[in-house]
């Protein structure tokens, strides 16, 4: 066995019994550059209001959701890309919405600034932190935003969430994101830990059938891993009480 691949091993083992060692390593590693420091640093003082904590994007990441999407609301849409990193989905977003005001919404400092210069020369876009969200929408996306660190959680096969990432904290991000959708508005959450069909305000939402099923590995309220269970990504709010 290789050197390299020996150190892999013992890395995936120190990770699975959650090694101080380990968790030392990994913060050295965000310490180089300007991206890993402004996640240090959102680990230091934000950590409770964390969901995914990578930055990592590509434009036109979810063509057939954006595509489905773009069929169904209209091109006037006032749309939120909640998560929005780098601002790559605001991008593939004004492709499919030419007439539509589109706000991203994102946690770390230096990603928000990475979108602003991106999108500059588009008046209907902006880009602000959660606290300063403001308003309803039409449409919101929340796309590989509820999750923790999915290739470690599952190199580390892992099969209790809850220490990593609680299902509280989904449950309310979810409560906080409908009170900022209009009834009949569309949400729409892929590659996420858990399902919104297990959230509190789960009857306030009508799934919808033809919407793509949900990609990565999934979780119960309990935290345990869930085995042969699929999700929706595509949600109505209903126009009333159910």
């Amino acid at each position: 066995m290789r050197h390299r691949d020996w150190l892999k091993m013992r890395i995936k083992s120190a990770r699975k019994r959650n090694a101080t060692w380990v968790r030392a390593l990994d913060v050295a590693r965000l310490l180089p550059t300007p991206a890993g420091r402004a996640l240090l640093w959102l680990l230091l003082t934000r950590r409770n209001d964390l969901h995914q904590t990578s930055a990592d994007t590509w434009p036109d990441r979810y063509p057939e959701l954006f595509d489905l999407v773009a069929g169904l609301a209209p091109a006037d849409a006032r749309i939120l890309s909640f998560g929005c990193s780098l601002g790559d989905e605001i991008l593939s977003l004004r492709q499919r919405f030419s007439g539509a005001e589109i706000v991203g919404a994102e946690i770390n400092r230096r990603s928000r600034a990475v979108a602003r210069r991106r999108i500059a020369g588009d008046p209907r876009a902006s880009v602000v932190g959660p606290q300063d969200l403001s308003g309803t929408f039409d449409i919101i996306f929340a796309l590989a935003v509820f999750q923790r660190e999915p290739h470690k959680i599952s190199e580390m096969e892992v099969q209790d969430l809850s220490r990593h990432y609680p299902f509280s904290r989904f449950d309310e991000a979810i409560s906080g994101l409908l009170r900022h959708l209009r009834p009949g508005g569309l949400l729409c959450v892929d590659a996420s830990h858990y399902r919104v069909e297990d959230t509190t305000d789960a009857p306030h939402l009508i799934p919808i059938q033809q919407s793509p099923a949900a990609r990565g590995e999934l979780f119960g309220p309990n935290g345990r891993r869930l085995r042969g269970v699929s999700a929706a990504t595509l949600f109505r709010k209903r126009s009333s009480a159910p």
